[in-house]
């Protein structure tokens, strides 16, 4: 016989709380744990170990660092996709800084699509930091492509996943999750028109100089379907430097 809604959110919350008392207030950790051994991959998965806190600079470092190489005579034009609690927002030297999330921070309440599609401001830096999805961040690159000139930057957040689970879409855990937002550097690789490396701080910040008006990112057609060893038995091939090393260039 079916539920009805509103028994069977009952019937849900009955038994939740039921689990909470079996499990002494630990079930969300245990539920937690099950859904992580249940997206185990088959077989080996590498990992690979970095302690991003032990790292000298972050992505505030790098944005200021090429926002003051790019400055204009009136002050370098800003824009962030996905600010959340504005750690990187608030800390941007911009005179002009717009900052984009459906929930939280910036400056405009909205999805990334939503912007682009009213938009009519370029700027000489956007930072992508919205949902970490394959597609998603695809669309958010393809776009703010559109509204930067030739000479300004776009950079990304978490393109270096340390482990599957990192890197599950979706998300499995509390936690560190840089999604898949690995799998555009494969492709921006290969695209014309751009200057494209991945900064080794802060779980991989991927950094684009456009230098051409018009730049069409490179479709590797079967990439959507690739899973985390792809990235593990491929990452010798990304573009990663040391902060230290890019600053100078």
């Amino acid at each position: 016989m079916l539920q009805s809604p509103e028994n069977f959110h009952l019937s849900r919350n009955l038994f939740r709380r039921g689990l909470e008392k079996l499990t002494r207030g630990k079930s969300g950790s245990l539920i937690e744990k099950l859904r992580v051994w249940r997206s185990k991959p088959k077989g080996y998965v590498p990992e690979f170990y970095v302690d991003w806190n032990e790292k000298k600079f972050d992505r505030i470092a790098l944005v200021n660092a090429l926002l003051s190489r790019n400055a204009t005579p009136n002050g370098p034009k800003y824009l962030e996709i996905g600010c959340a609690g504005d750690k990187l927002f608030s800390n941007v030297d911009a005179n002009h800084k717009v900052g984009v999330d459906p929930f939280a921070g910036g400056t405009h309440r909205m999805t990334s699509d939503e912007f682009f599609d009213i938009n009519i401001e370029t700027f000489d830096f956007v930072f992508v930091d919205g949902l970490h999805e394959y597609h998603q961040i695809r669309r958010d690159v393809e776009n703010a492509l559109r509204c930067t000139e030739p000479g300004g930057f776009i950079a990304l957040h978490d393109m270096l996943p340390r482990n599957w689970i990192e890197a599950h879409v979706p998300c499995i855990r509390q936690g560190p999750w840089t999604g898949d937002v690995w799998k555009i550097a494969f492709e921006l690789l290969k695209s014309d028109g751009l200057e494209f490396c991945i900064v080794n701080i802060d779980y991989g910040v991927g950094v684009i100089k456009k230098l051409d008006k018009d730049v069409t990112i490179y479709k590797i057609h079967d990439l959507p379907k690739k899973e985390y060893n792809y990235y593990a038995t491929n990452r010798q091939y990304l573009p990663i430097v040391e902060y230290e090393d890019f600053i100078i260039r």
